[in-house]
Formats: C-alpha cells, sequence, structure tokens
C-alpha cells in the first residue's frame, strides 16, 4: 500500500477516535449526574437524589438532631436523628403523599432506625435496627418505644424531605388478655417478651408484632389457619403493638408477664 494511502487511513482513524471521544463526553455530561465528595468520603450524587451512596448518619461523628413538629419530621440528605423517649406514644411514620407526584429515582426511599441511648449518648456502634423503609405514602413504619429513652433515626438521599408522623390507634390490652374477631390493632406496655396466641373456627389469622428495635422483614410472627395455638416473642420490652388480620373465627392474645 502507498505512503499516501496510510497516511489517509491514519487521519481517517484520528479523527473517527476524536468524534467518538467527544461524543461520550457529551453523552456524560447530560446523563450522569453530578458527584460530590462528602464528609467520610461518602460519595453522592447532585440533582434532587436518588443516585449514588447515601449517608448513614449513625456513622457520622456529629449528626444532626431532627425535630418533629405538627406532626412532620422535615431533613436532608445528611439524614439525622430524633429523641424518642419511653413515654412516647407509638408512632404510625409514612411520607407525604406529595412526594408520590414528584420525580425521583428508584432508590430514594427513607431508611427508619432505633437505637438505645438518651439525648447526649451515643449508642455502641455494633449495628442497627432498622424499622423499615419509606419508598411512597402507602408505606408505612411503626415505631414504638423502649422502656428507657431511645432514639430514631433517618438515612436519605433527598436533599430535602418529609415523614408525616401520627399515634398510632389502638387498643390496649388489659391484665395481658385481649380477646376477638376480624381486624385489630392492639397495643401492650409492659416487660413482656412473649405471647400466646390462640385461633379457632375457619379461616387465617396473622399477627405482626412491632416491637422497640424490631428489625421488620415483612414476615408476621404468626400466620396459620383454622384451630391452632402458638407462640411469638420479640426483642426488646416496651410498647408492642400486635398487627391482627383474620378472615373468620376468633382469636385471643394472651402476653407471658
Amino acid at each position: 500500500m502507498s505512503d499516501p494511502a496510510l497516511a489517509r487511513i491514519r487521519t481517517f482513524s484520528r479523527y473517527t477516535w476524536i468524534v467518538g471521544a467527544v461524543g461520550v463526553m457529551v453523552a456524560a455530561f447530560f446523563v450522569v449526574p453530578n458527584i460530590t465528595l462528602l464528609g467520610d468520603g461518602v460519595v453522592v450524587a447532585g440533582g434532587n437524589g436518588g443516585y449514588g451512596e447515601r449517608i448513614n448518619p449513625y456513622y457520622e461523628d456529629d449528626p444532626v438532631e431532627l425535630t418533629m413538629a405538627d406532626g412532620v419530621i422535615p431533613g436532608d440528605r445528611q439524614g439525622g436523628w430524633m429523641t424518642f423517649d419511653k413515654d412516647s406514644e407509638p408512632l404510625e411514620l409514612r411520607r407525604p403523599a406529595s412526594h408520590d407526584d414528584t420525580d425521583h429515582y428508584g432508590n430514594d426511599y427513607i431508611s427508619v432506625y432505633q437505637t438505645p441511648g438518651a439525648p447526649g449518648e451515643h449508642p455502641a456502634r455494633d449495628g442497627l435496627p432498622m424499622l423499615g423503609s419509606l419508598w411512597d405514602s402507602e408505606d408505612v413504619v411503626y415505631a414504638t418505644p423502649a422502656l428507657t429513652d431511645s432514639r430514631l433515626w433517618f438515612g436519605a438521599i433527598d436533599d430535602e424531605w418529609q415523614v408525616l408522623a401520627e399515634p398510632v390507634r389502638s387498643t390496649a390490652i388489659v391484665d395481658g388478655v385481649a380477646e376477638g374477631s376480624g381486624d385489630e390493632m392492639l397495643s401492650y406496655r409492659g416487660d413482656a417478651l412473649s405471647a400466646r396466641f390462640t385461633h379457632t373456627g375457619s379461616g387465617y389469622l396473622r399477627v405482626t408484632a412491632f416491637s422497640p428495635e424490631f428489625e421488620y422483614r415483612g414476615e408476621p410472627h404468626v400466620n396459620d389457619v383454622d384451630d391452632f395455638t402458638t407462640r411469638a416473642s420479640w426483642p426488646v420490652p416496651g410498647t408492642v403493638l400486635f398487627r391482627i388480620e383474620s378472615s373468620g373465627g376468633e382469636w385471643s392474645v394472651t402476653v407471658d408477664e
């Protein structure tokens, strides 16, 4: 092949490479979010959140203290903690319906954790019991107080977010025993760590116990049909919510006090 032909091939290849490189850079400018390096080497993305790693406030040296006003807990991508003292009411946590109408990525959920420790105390960093995650307004996380003061932690990735907190409507268990039929939300407060559940008649009975620092994984503690008796336990004493779902028959709950 002649030298002029080789020169033309080299020139064509060089221009092709340059055009391709410019195209990749332009595409990256529009597609890839701006990346920011925050404290402790945590990488997050610019924009309205939903991309990259989230900051877990529990592992920050100086986490932000959040406050609740008029049933609203506001925060940003730094997340934070709030006091949840032993005399608090159980809380039902949700995202506002307005969040569902916004453009957001698939991982902009809010993680909710609970640890022991009063204000001024930093708990040992040996793991976090996650109460649950809030993706949209249909998700619910139940937070229940322990027998000693604790903290609620919120990990997020949005620049701005809100969590709505309402007291849980429940029927208190009196003298350690409750009986009934159909769906119900029961509450118990004390130092018991287990209970017996009995169902008679046809139909199913599902019971989920929400207790302090309980890591909810979506599975009920009790899930059976027709006549049966079973037991369930929880790890930390305090206020326990029993969400009962029943399609028929009669049920009873006896707390092991």
